[in-house]
């Protein structure tokens, strides 16, 4: 880390994204002078400029005026003018990961790592420690309904973090604990392969402070690996195995129940609103965590209960016309077979439109045959073109939303391309019928069809 002590005027190359406007409410509401610039503007630059914040739209030479630190998310390029023109100017330039690694590096950071699961896991954490009056500052790639946004500023000693792992990101952060929920092939544009994904999670999991602890999946056997040589505190977590076990599992009234065995002993029932095995294992991780830093048990149930869930993580949407809408971020096959599976378990028998947005043309080329196996469990996909995000030309040329539909049809035989969203939304009005249920899933703008198919 170039610096711990902070200068007062800060921009933001990339401050509509949602880890760095995250990071610049923060600093704003401690006083320091921020402002930035996207290439677009949205829901959260529009949030931005109502706390204040001045946000330009289009990123160029003349934008960064009198900042004294440039804050760069990683989709920013070396040849963005703003980069050129602070190496010009002698401002120092950090990431976003560095900007967060100072703050975590003033509090007890727990930070939320793994491939799945990491947003949901985070809120789910930062609403049992507002809960216990802990008062934690947060920062989560996500917005959720129970702390009003993707980041809090707290006075309390915990700092809770998503650790995203593209790039190496979470490699600049030295938290006092951590939960790792699961590690598969997910960046390879970044890493190449498994192999060097679990070095670099080897990595983070040596930066834990020697005072704290570690929470991981005991159904990973990847994280067995990563662990090996780490010296500090374990705590596991799953169904069959683990410190900590969840029993008894119900699904009843959109709601799922479950007993939690620690070292054996039933010590209480949880129940959440969000469905989904990968949802489970999301709180008892959390369980075991809360219970770790002195929160008590009958805290964390009456918290979970609490849990609306994040945008955009099995988010429900709206009702037209008795046709439920839902949207999900799902963008890795494990997790749409996981969204999928926790549709059916709250609705059985319904009919399924799922309407799946590929995010990015490498990832879509590195798992195509993953992707295709994905979809078994829904009566109808629809495939429009992939989003582009981070692709090479060459990505763009190895596959497309056709090829993945071909792919699907292989398999489960249920699959459409439809190349843009106007028309799919034309074509879910005249087909789906009351009763049914949509789901929008991806990590681009594919939300977009449900709402429009609302009106």
């Amino acid at each position: 880390m170039k610096q711990h002590k902070l200068p007062h005027k800060i921009f933001f190359s990339g401050i509509g994204g949602i880890g760095m406007s995250g990071l610049a409410l923060i600093l704003k509401k401690r006083g320091y002078d921020v402002f930035g610039s996207d290439a677009v503007s949205g829901n959260m630059t529009e949030k931005l400029l109502k706390m204040d914040i001045p946000v330009i739209i289009g990123q160029k030479k003349g934008n960064i005026d009198t900042a004294e630190l440039l804050v760069i998310s990683a989709a920013i390029k070396d040849d963005n003018p703003e980069i050129i023109e602070a190496k010009e100017k002698g401002i120092e330039i950090i990431t976003r990961s560095e900007l967060l690694g100072i703050l975590m590096s003033e509090k007890k950071g727990i930070a939320i790592a793994g491939t799945h699961g990491k947003t949901t896991t985070s809120s789910m954490l930062s609403l049992v420690l507002e809960g216990a009056k802990m008062d934690p500052t947060v920062v989560i790639g996500g917005e959720v309904k129970n702390i009003g946004g993707n980041a809090k500023d707290g006075k309390g000693e915990y700092l809770v973090a998503e650790a995203c792992e593209y790039e190496r990101a979470f490699l600049d952060l030295h938290p006092f604990a951590a939960i790792i929920t699961n590690i598969e092939e997910d960046h390879l544009d970044t890493y190449g392969d498994l192999e060097h994904i679990l070095e670099s999670f080897m990595q983070f999991v040596s930066q834990i402070e020697n005072d704290g602890f570690l929470v991981i999946s005991a159904w990973d056997s990847h994280l067995s690996e990563v662990t090996k040589n780490y010296q500090g505190k374990v705590i596991t977590y799953g169904f069959h195995e683990g410190d900590f076990q969840a029993k008894n599992i119900k699904v009843k009234e959109l709601h799922t129940y479950f007993d939690v065995e620690k070292y054996g002993k039933v010590i209480g029932e949880l129940k959440i609103a969000i469905p989904g095995a990968h949802n489970i294992l999301n709180a008892l991780a959390v369980t075991a965590t809360s219970l770790e830093v002195g929160v008590k048990f009958e805290t964390i149930e009456k918290s979970l209960t609490k849990f609306m869930g994040a945008k955009r993580r099995f988010e429900i949407k709206g009702n037209k016309n008795g046709i439920l809408v839902i949207d999900d971020y799902a963008h890795h096959p494990t997790e749409i077979q996981a969204t999928l599976d926790g549709l059916e378990s709250y609705y059985p028998g319904k009919k399924v439109w799922c309407v799946f947005q590929a995010h990015q043309y490498s990832r879509t080329k590195f798992l195509l045959l993953d992707f295709a196996k994905s979809f078994k469990k829904t009566d109808h996909v629809i495939i429009p073109e992939i989003y582009e995000a981070r692709d090479s030309e060459e990505d763009k040329k190895a596959v497309s939303g056709e090829i993945l539909a071909a792919e699907i049809n292989k398999i489960s035989n249920n699959a459409e391309y439809i190349k843009d969203f106007h028309s799919i939304t034309e074509f879910l009005r005249q087909k789906a019928k009351s009763g049914d249920v949509i789901i929008t899933i991806g990590a681009g703008p594919i939300y977009k069809v449900g709402e429009e198919f609302l009106k």
